[in-house]
């Protein structure tokens, strides 16, 4: 008897396993290295976590940590990790051991031969009922170990979209920290400028009133000096739009704490981001596949292949145990007496015969959705790849010319220097130094602004890599 009943189980697994459909499952993209350069490099080390950090700079630090504790997104992200972890528990709970306690009361009307009568005469009974149901789901073919495993790399999958959003806003903060720094240092350089062109607009007054000065230049000058005034209130627009942003992304609520932080720094832009991040020649292929949101649809590529298992253990036959112990009995008042006591306890099959279509359309769309995982992974390691050379190219690209602009402003002050010592000497005169002198002034301010392309320009680096390198 023993041996049929085993043969049967065997046959109907076997049964099962003959309808299972053939899914052909994507092959994944394999990252190549990043090169740019051949030139020999120091070894630098590569940074995930508080890549920040390599600025050493207390007021960017400061600023990070409050911006990341009050982000909406981020608080967001969080309470989806501690769904996430619930949402593990519950399917661990699935399956094994269940026990439940019930009882109820109920009253019926019946005739003398036990039929049910109209709402007049007959017979009433009251039967009560109080006692534990008892289950035991066999999971024999992994089905709730597979849907606990599909969750839990779910779970990873949440807690690294956090990491990625945690990694934006934090570059978005330290973009709008050196836009801040770059406008203290544009507002000196105007007020800088206007001084000068009031200074030379004085001397053209003397000048017209000896004649060598005609009416238009020194409308001209007028112009000019307009012009600055409007390019200083345009700063001061920007600094506070920049303070609105930083506030906003803190939760719209810290706009005096922010203010106290910036204001604890008076380093200028250069100090603070100049040379600090290390600009490699070539990035490793292990850094592209470890970008936030590659590994992201990675977990979600193995959660999908774990629900395809318990997809699959769908055509095959399930088994379970099931009891009940307790009381039953007519007239409330005697379930609990020894002579109500009623229990059972027996095994139970479940076959997957009656439901085929159903079951191979889910195991069939299991297999869609685990290629779709699959090629949206593969299209992120793709644009990774090509995100981070451009960022890569780029950088480079402005950090030779801002080498340039660099030795330029070398040279210029210089210049300066030169026309300085001709000034005191008498070969040139106070009006046409203060042309050179203002002249000079807008190639500084010029020169700030390739300061601050190349260091959004490391930002962009940093964000499209997922971090920054360092020696």
């Amino acid at each position: 008897m023993n041996k049929k009943i085993i043969f049967m189980f065997l046959m109907i697994s076997f049964a099962g396993c003959s309808l299972i459909p053939k899914t052909e499952t994507r092959e994944l993209v394999r990252a190549k290295d990043i090169i740019t350069g051949t030139e020999e490099q120091e070894k630098l080390i590569f940074t995930e976590d508080n890549w920040w950090s390599i600025y050493d700079d207390e007021t960017l630090n400061s600023l990070i940590k409050l911006v990341l504790s009050e982000n909406s997104d981020l608080k967001i992200a969080q309470l989806n990790i501690e769904k996430s972890n619930e949402a593990v528990k519950l399917a661990e709970a699935q399956g094994g051991l269940h026990i439940d306690f019930s009882g109820n009361f109920k009253r019926e009307k019946t005739s003398k031969n036990g039929t049910l009568l109209p709402p007049f005469g007959g017979k009433i009974f009251n039967i009560g009922t109080l006692g534990l149901e008892a289950g035991y789901d066999a999971d024999i073919f992994n089905k709730f170990k597979s849907l606990a495993e599909e969750q839990k790399y779910r779970t990873e999958a949440v807690k690294i979209n956090s990491k990625w959003i945690e990694i934006n806003v934090a570059g978005k903060i330290a973009k709008l920290y050196v836009y801040w720094k770059y406008l203290q240092e544009e507002e000196k350089n105007l007020t800088e400028q206007k001084n000068i062109l009031v200074k030379v607009k004085n001397l053209y007054k003397k000048s017209i009133k000896i004649g060598t000065g005609t009416e238009e230049n020194l409308w001209t000058l007028e112009n000019n000096i307009r012009l600055l005034d409007s390019l200083i209130e345009e700063n001061n627009m920007n600094k506070q739009i920049t303070l609105n942003n930083l506030n906003i992304l803190a939760g719209n609520e810290s706009s005096e704490k922010i203010k106290e932080i910036l204001s604890q720094n008076t380093c200028s832009m250069d100090t603070i981001f100049a040379e600090k991040v290390k600009i490699p020649q070539s990035i490793n292929s292990d850094i592209i596949v470890s970008r936030p949101d590659i590994e992201y649809y990675l977990m979600l590529i193995n959660a999908q292949e774990e629900h395809l298992k318990s997809a699959k253990a769908d055509f095959y036959p399930r088994f379970s145990i099931n009891g009940s112990y307790g009381f039953e009995a007519v007239n409330f008042n005697n379930v609990l007496k020894k002579g109500s006591i009623l229990g059972f306890i027996g095994p139970s099959i479940y076959l997957p015969i009656f439901h085929e279509g159903s079951i191979r359309s889910n195991y069939k769309i299991a297999g869609i959705d685990l290629n779709i995982f699959i090629e949206e992974y593969n299209k992120a390691v793709i644009n990774a790849y090509n995100e981070i050379g451009n960022e890569l190219y780029k950088t480079k690209t402005l950090k030779k010319s801002l080498l340039n602009s660099d030795m330029n402003i070398i040279n210029e002050k210089k210049i300066l220097h030169e026309n300085e010592k001709r000034l005191k000497i008498g070969t040139k005169s106070e009006y046409e130094y203060l042309l050179d002198k203002y002249n000079f002034t807008e190639k500084i301010l010029s020169n700030k602004q390739e300061h601050l392309k190349y260091y959004v320009q490391q930002l962009n680096l940093i964000n499209a890599a997922g971090g920054s390198y360092k020696k």
